[in-house]
C-alpha cells in the first residue's frame, strides 16, 4: 500500500502520498542571522525621527492588513499571494525575495523584515539602495531564485547553486548563446573558487553534514560565496567588460527566466493534486440490497475527497517533481476544517441544486420566483437567527480576503465578467447553469476566474441571496473570485427611501437581526477593490473614466476602507458614463445631467482611446447602465457596457450577459459575449389598444405589432394573432437607449 512521505493523516484509507506539499510549517533555525536592528533602521532613514518614518508606518500598516489584521509573522504562502497583487511578482520571484529577507531563517517575516523587503525590491533605486545590507538582500534574492526552482524546495538556506543552475542565471543575463559562453567563462570560475575556499575554511563536521544534505560538489556555489563575489568591486568591473552591470544582475530577480526548448508561457512543471471530485449518479437498485451486502450509501451529486489508496500504486514513493505545492484555491482561502468553509460550501452546493432544478421549470421573472425566502433558507438555514449568523460569518471571512487585496486587483485568464446583478438571483443562477457554475464540484472554478463588477444589491427581490453566494465564493476561492465595487455598494444608495433599497430589503427579510447583518455587509463593501485588470489588457470597473486624467497608479493608491466617496476621480470610477455615440460631436468630456451631480462626467470615444493607449490597455469593461442586449460595444471597440440583470426591475425586455475572456491560439485575449434572453412582458389593455390603433392608422407596421403582441399574449388569442400575421414580418431594431442605474 502507498506510504506517506511526510506525515500521517487520521483518516483511514487516504493516499497521503498525494497530499500537496505544505510550505507553511515553521522551520527550525538553520543558522544565526542578525535580526533587523534599530541601528539598521536608522541608517535607512526609518527611525522614529528619520526622514522616511512615514514609509515605515505605511509598510507596517500594509503588513498588518495583508496578514489578515494579525500582528504575527507573515508566512511564505501569504506573502506570495499578496506580492502577486501588490507588486506583480510571479511565484518564483516572490519566494526569492521572501527568503532573501528572512534574516533569521524561520520561513516567516516580521514587520521589520517586510519593511526591508520593500526597500530592497519595491521602492526602486534610492540613495539607500547601495546600503550594504540592502545590496546583500538583493544578491541573495538572485541566488534564491535559482534554488527555489527545485520541486518541493522548502529549505533554501544552507544549500548551494549547482553548475547547471548558475549557468541558467548566466543565460538569463545574456542576449545570445555566444555571450552566454563568454560570461560563463569569466564569472563562474571566480564564484566556484570563492566557494571552494569557503568549504576549505569551514570543514568541520556540521558543515560536512550539511554539504552531504545539499549534495555539494566542487563546482557548486553556496550563498555566502555568491554574495561576496558579486559585491566585490573588481567583479563589477568584470561585468562592465562583458557589457553587463550590477543593475542587470539585480533586474533578473523579477524578470522571467529562460527555459531552453520551452515556449515563453510553459509551466515550470506538471504536478498531481491530492483531491478528486466524484460524480455520483442515481442508482435505482442501491436500495434493494440488504445492509450486510455492503453497498455504499451514496447520495446523488458531486463529492470531493482525498485520492483513495486504491487509486495509487502499491509501495509508490511520489517523486517531488510531480508533487503539488500549496492549495489551488489560494493561501488565504478558508480552511476546509473551518466553520466559514462549511457555511460557504453549503451555500454553493444549495445554489447549484437550485439552479439545476430551476432550469427544468418554466421560465419566469426573478420577482415572481421563490418569493417566500425558499432560496435563502436552502442556503443559510430555516431560522432568521441562523441566516443572520451565517451572513455575518461570510461577511467577516470575505472582508479578511478583501483587506489583503489592493484597490486594483489582477485577474488571470480565462475569466468570466458579470455586470450589474441588482439582487436578481434567479438570473445569476441561470447564467451559471447555462455557461458554467463557479464550484469545484461540477463547475469550472478550478480553471476560470470570476469577476463581479458591482451593483450586487438594491431593487431586486433576492439581494441577500446574491450577497450570500458572492461572499461564499470569495471566502472559498479568493484566488479565483473577485468582487469590484459599484455605486450601489455605498450606504447612501442603500438607504434611499424610494424603491427596494438594500437597507429596507434587509429589514424586511430579517426583521429582528437586520442591524448587525446590514453593518457586517457594508463593512465588507468598504474594502471592495475599485477595478480589476484581467489578463493585463482589459480593465474592469463599474462606472467609467470621467475626464480620463487619472491612471492605474492612482487606482493602486486609493486608501481603504471607504464609506463615502469624496475623491473626484473615485466618483467618476463608480458613477461616470461613456457617450452613447461615437460621433465626432460626442468627443471630449461633457456634463452628465442624468446623474444629478456636476462632478460626474460623460466622456467621449477619444477619452477612452487615449486612456487605453496611455495605460497599455485594449478594452475597458464597465457596467452601471442597462443595455437591451445585455452588452454594448462602444468607442471604437475599446469600451463595452455589460449588464447582467435581465428584464431589469421587471419593467423592460433587456437580455442579461456575461463576457468570457479567453486566450486563443493567435496570441489574442478574445472576448466572447454570452447572453440570457429576456422574457416577454405582458401588455396591459390600454397599451394593446394603442398598438392596434397605430397599426390601423398606418403609423406602425403590422409586423412590428405582431412581434410585440406574439411575445406578450397567450395562445388563446389565435384569431387576433392570425390577423396580425398578414402584415410585414421584418423584426424591428431594439432601441439602444439606456436606463440609468
Amino acid at each position: 500500500m502507498a506510504t506517506n512521505m511526510f506525515f500521517e493523516r487520521e483518516e483511514a484509507g487516504v493516499a497521503d502520498i498525494m497530499t500537496p506539499f505544505d510550505p507553511e510549517p515553521a522551520m527550525q533555525r538553520c543558522r544565526s542571522h542578525p535580526a533587523v536592528t534599530p541601528r539598521l533602521l536608522e541608517e535607512l532613514g526609518f527611525g522614529e525621527q528619520g526622514p522616511r518614518w512615514q514609509l515605515r508606518e505605511q509598510a507596517y500598516a500594509e503588513f498588518a492588513r495583508c496578514n489578515g489584521g494579525r500582528q504575527m509573522d507573515m508566512t511564505e504562502e501569504r506573502f506570495i499571494a499578496m506580492a502577486a497583487q501588490l507588486f506583480l511578482f510571479d511565484r518564483r520571484s516572490a519566494r526569492a525575495c521572501f527568503h532573501a529577507s528572512d534574516l533569521d531563517c524561520t520561513a516567516r517575516l516580521d514587520k521589520d523584515q517586510y519593511l526591508l523587503l520593500k526597500e530592497a525590491f519595491v521602492h526602486g533605486d534610492t540613495e539607500y539602495s547601495k546600503h550594504e545590507e540592502i545590496l546583500a538582500m538583493r544578491l541573495r534574492a538572485v541566488f534564491h531564485k535559482y534554488v527555489v526552482t527545485r520541486p518541493a524546495m522548502r529549505h533554501v538556506h544552507d544549500t548551494a547553486l549547482t553548475e547547471a543552475e548558475a549557468l541558467m542565471w548566466v543565460r538569463d543575463l545574456c542576449a545570445g548563446e555566444t555571450h552566454v559562453k563568454q560570461v560563463a567563462a569569466k564569472l563562474l570560475p571566480a564564484m566556484q573558487a570563492e566557494a571552494s575556499n569557503h568549504r576549505s575554511n569551514h570543514s568541520d563536521a556540521m558543515t560536512l553534514q550539511k554539504s552531504k544534505t545539499c549534495s555539494l560538489h566542487e563546482h557548486s556555489i553556496n550563498m555566502d560565496s555568491w554574495v561576496r563575489t558579486l559585491a566585490q568591486g573588481n567583479f563589477q568591473e568584470t561585468l562592465q567588460q562583458l557589457g553587463l552591470s550590477m543593475n542587470d544582475v539585480l533586474a533578473s530577480i523579477t524578470a522571467p527566466s529562460s527555459c531552453p526548448g520551452q515556449p515563453v508561457h510553459a509551466f515550470s512543471r506538471a504536478v498531481l493534486d491530492g483531491r478528486a471530485e466524484t460524480a455520483i449518479l442515481k442508482w435505482s437498485g442501491a436500495d434493494s440490497f440488504p445492509p450486510e451486502v455492503g453497498v455504499p450509501n451514496r447520495t446523488r451529486g458531486m463529492q470531493s475527497s482525498y485520492v483513495p489508496n486504491d487509486a495509487v500504486n502499491e509501495e509508490m514513493q511520489l517523486d517531488p517533481l510531480v508533487r503539488a505545492v500549496g492549495g489551488w484555491r489560494g493561501p488565504m482561502a478558508a480552511s476546509r476544517e473551518s466553520e466559514e468553509y462549511e457555511v460557504a460550501h453549503n451555500v454553493l452546493e444549495a445554489a447549484m441544486k437550485i439552479a439545476r432544478d430551476t432550469a427544468r421549470e418554466e421560465d419566469c421573472l426573478d420577482r415572481n420566483w421563490m418569493t417566500n425566502g425558499e432560496a435563502l433558507e436552502a442556503m443559510l438555514g430555516a431560522s432568521e437567527q441562523q441566516q443572520a449568523y451565517n451572513l455575518r460569518l461570510l461577511a467577516t471571512s470575505c472582508r479578511k480576503q478583501l483587506e489583503a487585496e489592493p484597490p486594483l486587483v489582477r485577474v488571470a485568464v480565462p475569466a468570466k465578467v458579470f455586470g450589474d446583478i441588482h439582487g436578481q438571483f434567479r438570473d445569476l443562477l441561470m447564467m451559471f447553469q447555462q455557461f458554467g457554475f463557479p464550484f469545484h464540484c461540477g463547475g469550472d472554478i478550478q480553471t476560470t476566474s470570476y469577476v463581479f463588477n458591482g451593483d450586487f444589491v438594491d431593487r431586486g427581490e433576492h439581494q441577500l441571496e446574491v450577497i450570500a453566494i458572492l461572499f461564499a465564493l470569495k471566502a472559498i476561492y479568493p484566488a479565483h473570485a473577485f468582487l469590484v465595487r459599484g455605486n450601489h455598494e455605498f450606504r447612501d444608495m442603500s438607504e434611499l427611501p424610494s424603491g427596494n433599497a438594500f437597507k429596507k430589503h434587509v429589514r424586511w427579510r430579517l426583521p429582528t437581526q437586520w442591524p448587525s447583518v446590514y453593518e457586517a455587509v457594508h463593512s465588507t463593501f468598504d474594502w471592495l477593490p475599485f477595478a480589476a485588470q484581467v489578463g493585463g489588457r482589459v480593465l474592469v470597473l463599474h462606472g467609467g473614466l470621467g475626464d480620463g486624467s487619472w491612471g492605474l497608479k492612482d487606482l493602486e493608491r486609493i486608501q481603504r476602507p471607504i464609506k463615502h466617496v469624496s475623491n473626484s476621480f473615485v466618483l467618476d470610477v463608480v458613477w461616470s458614463d461613456p457617450s452613447d455615440s461615437d460621433h465626432v460631436m460626442y468627443k471630449g468630456v461633457h456634463e452628465n445631467p442624468d446623474r444629478g451631480d456636476e462632478k460626474v462626467h460623460l466622456f467621449g470615444p477619444d477619452v477612452t482611446e487615449e486612456f487605453c493607449k496611455r495605460e497599455g490597455l485594449n478594452i475597458i469593461i464597465r457596467s452601471h447602465q442597462y443595455v437591451p442586449q445585455g452588452y454594448k460595444v462602444m468607442h471604437g471597440g475599446h469600451m463595452i457596457t455589460l449588464f447582467s440583470a435581465r428584464n431589469y426591475v421587471g419593467q423592460d425586455e433587456n437580455d442579461s450577459a456575461l463576457l468570457l475572456l479567453a486566450p486563443d491560439r493567435n496570441g489574442h485575449l478574445r472576448v466572447h459575449p454570452k447572453t440570457l434572453l429576456a422574457l416577454p412582458l405582458p401588455l396591459d389593455a390600454d397599451e394593446f389598444d394603442d398598438d392596434v390603433e397605430q397599426m390601423l392608422s398606418g403609423s406602425r407596421s403590422t409586423g412590428s405589432l405582431w412581434i410585440s403582441v406574439t411575445r406578450s399574449l397567450s395562445s388563446s388569442c389565435g384569431e387576433c394573432l392570425q390577423f396580425l400575421r398578414t402584415g410585414t414580418r421584418a423584426k424591428p431594431q431594439r432601441k439602444s437607449g439606456s436606463l440609468y442605474t
